[in-house]
């Protein structure tokens, strides 16, 4: 719902409007307003996302309890601007559900800068929630376009018919290519020649921490936290990834990867 603001409105009507409008809207939409847009690391995609909403935090439904623990949250796995870029063709996004009461239906929703639907999957997650890794097929869609927004939408769906009730995470993301990207980093040359020697976990620490791609970085960590969870130095590694990103507080270093089968 859009609401005009005349300029010969008086301000008290206008504030009268703005609560009206948040008193109506649907709670699964009201509760993706509460958290902030922190400001970026980089000044390099200032003008990318202005304007972009963003949501990397889901909390209960009213009247029902889907978490186990009380203040337990849907967590979007991005920095927290609104815009994560990405050099991979598809975007694989992840996310961490906490421990349910029961079991629930997902959804995964992308869409183009349009507003065009342009991929959809569902599928069950089990009460013992993990970390979700979401991550189109090329039979399942097209490369993205270089240097344009895509919107993504993330939902837990406790009531299917009452989808008001749905527990939400949305936000950006952007394909660039590689090259290009490093040549505006400031150390873009030298940079592009370490991360071609790197190793595996190298490469990461240099994706987040210089290059400005804490998404490919988490692409990179994240298997390799599943595959060797004994290792220390990788995560050690993986809670670092997630404290630049302010993420520390709210998702385990040690959780798994839930596998999932998508409808």
């Amino acid at each position: 719902m859009i609401m005009k603001l005349c300029a010969r409105t008086s301000v008290i009507a206008s504030l009268s409007g703005l609560l009206s409008l948040m008193v109506a809207m649907p709670p699964s939409w009201a509760n993706t307003i509460g958290e902030p847009i922190a400001s970026a690391r980089s000044s390099d995609t200032d003008t990318l996302r202005q304007g972009l909403p963003g949501r990397r935090l889901g909390g209960g439904t009213r009247g029902n309890r889907i978490f186990s623990q009380n203040h337990g949250s849907l967590v979007a796995l991005t920095t927290p601007d609104p815009l994560s870029i990405t050099t991979a063709e598809r975007p694989a996004l992840l996310f961490y559900v906490p421990e349910m009461v029961s079991a629930n239906t997902a959804e995964f929703v992308l869409r183009d800068r349009d507003d065009q639907l342009i991929y959809i999957t569902t599928f069950e997650i089990d009460s013992i929630g993990g970390i979700i890794r979401i991550e189109p097929t090329s039979d399942e869609l097209s490369a993205l376009a270089l240097n344009e927004n895509y919107q993504w939408y993330f939902s837990l769906i406790p009531d299917g018919q009452d989808r008001a009730s749905d527990i939400v995470v949305h936000g950006s993301i952007r394909r660039v290519e590689q090259t290009e990207w490093l040549s505006q980093q400031p150390v873009g040359t030298a940079l592009a020649q370490q991360l071609t020697t790197a190793t595996p976990l190298a490469r990461a620490k240099l994706l987040y921490q210089q290059a400005n791609l804490w998404h490919d970085a988490a692409l990179i960590l994240q298997p390799l936290r599943q595959s060797y969870p004994e290792n220390t130095a990788i995560a050690a590694e993986w809670a670092q990834l997630l404290k630049f990103a302010d993420l520390a507080a709210v998702v385990p270093v040690s959780q798994p990867l839930v596998q999932i089968s998508r409808n």
